[in-house]
């Protein structure tokens, strides 16, 4: 811990508070407001007639989709990272140059992943474990989701670029919206009305899909037309940079990586348990739907850490980096300890609104309670990440991902569900394990301060 030691302290100001705090903020609403509508999503789907093979067929496909959606964010670490130093070296032109090689690269990504996993929607959902009694409502949702993925990459590598220069209300804003949109779908489709069939699984995944469409309408419009900072101007050039892309895909490439080895980790994870019995397993994505609230925290100074570091260090400025991830890190932590009380005290009442079935919402809040008690270390390792993200260590977090999860949420996981056959509960310990591992392997390394050393290549 001897390299932070050895970084001069600064004294936060009252505008450094105000940057944190509006990039944090506007990033949690947005984050809080979309998990809420994702939760609506799977409550309108819980009130289905036989809910617990509807919610297992969705809940399947989960991992697949948060794989690609991963990747596609990972690309997305290496723009906000390159956007915010560019941003905090008073670099404007290189900074509008990173956004639009960002837009052009992640265009590409999208349309690649739209075609591969529409076209093997069926063996992704097979290998993801899908039972015979939920793989034809399972493909056809995941195939419906994935028409969106071009949409949503470009949405995400806009909304990247505007993070990077300290802009979080307009994407709020375009993002929350197209939430709102979803929801109201939901209803529609779902259920029939205004004259439209019952569609109830397809029509949870269009309205998603159309959704997606008109975020990604609203973030082109506002980029091409919003008088943005980092903004595309007329007559400017979209031929790739091999410069620029070199340095969004330093770092993009290890936070793929990392994703890539997350993700697929998790669609193991799912693969285990799809021997489980069907309601366990309803209930276990419920308790994720839920516990997808207390990472939103989490993920907000994840992003207020990657830009405020990036920020930093373009200035030249690793004490004021290492006072503000401070301030962040601290921020993090009282915010998980509200979600740890959230989960300890509300569990049951909370899956009781998911379902009908009281077998299912008693083991849901069973395993809510067992994820509280990694909520701060879900909170620590969300933000230290982004902080070294945003100084050009992509490998720790990497690193901490391929140990942890592995060894605790995969092969610990078959060793106790599949082989001793101990159920769900064991498998949300082994989880719970991985994430406090991994918080510890990136504060070990944070404390380190080899980071302040290597940013210095950055600017």
């Amino acid at each position: 811990m001897s390299g932070l030691k050895n970084i001069p302290k600064y004294r936060l100001t009252r505008r450094d508070v105000r940057f944190f705090l509006s990039i944090m903020l506007p990033a949690l609403v947005e984050l809080l407001l979309s998990q809420v509508f994702s939760m609506v999503d799977t409550i309108m789907l819980g009130r289905l007639p036989d809910s617990a093979v509807i919610l297992s067929a969705v809940g399947i496909t989960t991992s697949p989709i948060n794989l690609v959606i991963c990747v596609v964010t990972a690309f997305c670490i290496g723009t906000t990272a390159t956007v915010a130093i560019f941003t905090g070296a008073g670099k404007t032109e290189q900074a509008r140059s990173a956004v639009r090689q960002s837009l052009l690269l992640l265009a590409a990504v999208g349309v690649l992943l739209t075609v591969f996993c529409m076209a093997f929607a069926e063996p992704i959902i097979r290998f993801a474990g899908a039972k015979p009694e939920i793989l034809s409502s399972a493909v056809s949702y995941y195939r419906l989701i994935a028409a969106g993925f071009f949409f949503q990459s470009v949405t995400i590598s806009i909304t990247a670029s505007l993070r990077g220069v300290g802009i979080t209300r307009v994407p709020m804003l375009y993002n929350l919206a197209a939430a709102a949109v979803n929801v109201g779908l939901n209803y529609i489709f779902i259920y029939g009305k205004l004259g439209l069939p019952a569609m109830g699984v397809e029509g949870a995944a269009l309205a998603t899909t159309l959704s997606k469409v008109i975020a990604f309408a609203a973030a082109v419009w506002f980029l091409f037309f919003g008088k943005l900072p980092v903004g595309v101007r007329r007559g400017d050039s979209f031929r790739p940079d091999p410069l620029i892309l070199r340095r969004i895909l330093k770092i993009g490439i290890t936070s793929g990586m990392e994703q890539v080895i997350l993700q697929s980790g998790a669609v193991l994870s799912t693969k285990i348990m799809a021997g489980i019995p069907t309601t366990d397993f309803a209930a276990y994505q419920i308790a994720a739907s839920v516990e997808g609230i207390a990472w939103q925290p989490g993920g907000a100074c994840c992003t207020a850490s990657t830009t405020c570091m990036g920020q930093a260090i373009g200035e030249g400025r690793t004490d004021k980096a290492k006072a503000m991830i401070g301030m962040i890190f601290l921020t993090s932590l009282c915010m998980s300890a509200v979600m740890v009380v959230l989960f300890l005290t509300c569990g049951y009442p909370i899956a009781s609104v998911y379902t009908t079935d009281d077998t299912v919402a008693v083991t849901a809040s069973r395993i809510m309670m067992y994820c509280s008690w990694a909520l701060p270390g879900v909170s620590t390792h969300q933000t230290i990440a982004g902080a070294l993200r945003g100084a050009g260590d992509t490998k720790t977090p990497m690193i901490a991902s391929l140990c942890s999860l592995w060894i605790f949420r995969v092969a610990l996981s078959y060793l106790l569900i599949t082989v001793m056959g101990m159920g769900v509960i064991a498998m949300r310990v082994c989880i719970s394990i991985d994430q406090l591992v991994r918080a510890s392997i990136n504060l070990l390394r944070y404390c380190q301060g080899k980071w302040a050393h290597a940013a210095k290549d950055l600017v």
